[in-house]
């Protein structure tokens, strides 16, 4: 039988035990909350560091926009509405971005020429009518240029840009470069077939436009270093994907960055994540990537792409 001393003793101890149990957990919590809260102000510098670089091409690259329709009428994450279009084209006049061209941009990565401030090339791909209809007079009123990426054997078919709507639009700064002749995945065709393919569409575009074709988008973006050599065999001097980033000297040419522009919950943040922090965006895309390659789809899917 316990005396009440040992009872005493006994409820001594338990307190105690209870007492180191207690601090080891407040301790945790304690390290927990102020490592998310390191990691949260962390990523708060990290984003305004993006911000404020982005701003200075030298430093934080040069912005390259990718967009494909612009209606309303059709809805997918490719069709950005005609009042977003304007109010991204407006954006950018308003916060000093000044489109470039296509040629601007080469001399400036291979020769170092000097761009304006605030340079912004804006590219479409594909070639729809709607660009011709929507996206055309909205970049005229804010005074921007754009390349087009036009799919050769598309001209003038259901829903795709005509011969005489790709040659005004060019001759007004709507320039016109290639995206293939056949828009098929180039990393699927055999040597022959995409050196036709590739040639075949800068041959298409001269013969309408009468000048010289020197650039091309890869069709969904894909490539490998063969489709490169060839891009580069068959006469053109640069070449643009649709991973994320800007671009900066030194980048492999033929496989350069481009930020699309997509449709979406929230376009008014879309935009501003895409150009003011490319790098953050650049990120989390690849995250999703390793994910998915590795067999964690489900994570890839929680992870957000802006």
């Amino acid at each position: 039988m316990l005396s009440s001393n040992d009872v005493g003793y006994d409820n001594k101890l338990n307190y105690r035990k209870c007492d180191v149990k207690n601090k080891k957990i407040k301790r945790r919590c304690i390290f927990t909350i102020t490592a998310i809260i390191a990691v949260v102000l962390s990523f708060i510098v990290v984003f305004l560091g993006c911000w404020t670089i982005s701003s200075y091409y030298k430093i934080g690259g040069v912005p390259v926009m990718n967009y494909h329709a612009v209606n309303d009428i059709n809805h997918s994450s490719l069709v950005v509405t005609t009042s977003d279009f304007r109010d991204d084209m407006k954006y950018l006049a308003n916060n000093g971005y000044t489109s470039i061209t296509m040629d601007e941009l080469y001399n400036y990565l291979v020769h170092n020429e000097s761009l304006p401030d605030k340079p912004v090339l804006i590219t479409f791909d594909d070639g729809y009518t709607d660009n011709y209809t929507n996206a055309f007079p909205i970049l005229k009123e804010y005074h921007m240029q754009a390349t087009l990426f036009m799919i050769g054997d598309a001209i003038g078919t259901d829903r795709f840009l005509s011969a005489e709507q790709l040659k005004e639009m060019d001759a007004n700064g709507f320039h016109i470069e290639a995206h293939t002749y056949s828009h098929k995945r180039l990393t699927n065709l055999d040597d022959m077939t995409l050196q036709a393919d590739l040639a075949k569409s800068r041959t298409v575009l001269e013969s309408l436009l009468q000048r010289p074709i020197r650039y091309l988008a890869y069709p969904q973006g894909f490539n490998n270093e063969l489709v490169q050599q060839r891009t580069k065999d068959a006469g053109y001097l640069m070449a643009f994907t649709v991973a994320p980033g800007t671009v900066k000297p030194g980048d492999n040419l033929f496989a350069l960055n481009r930020l699309s522009i997509f449709e979406g919950l929230d376009h008014w943040w879309i935009l501003r994540l895409r150009m003011h922090v490319p790098e953050i965006i650049r990120v989390t895309w690849h995250l999703r990537d390793i994910l998915k390659d590795n067999g964690f789809v489900f994570l890839s899917q929680l992870v957000p792409l802006f």
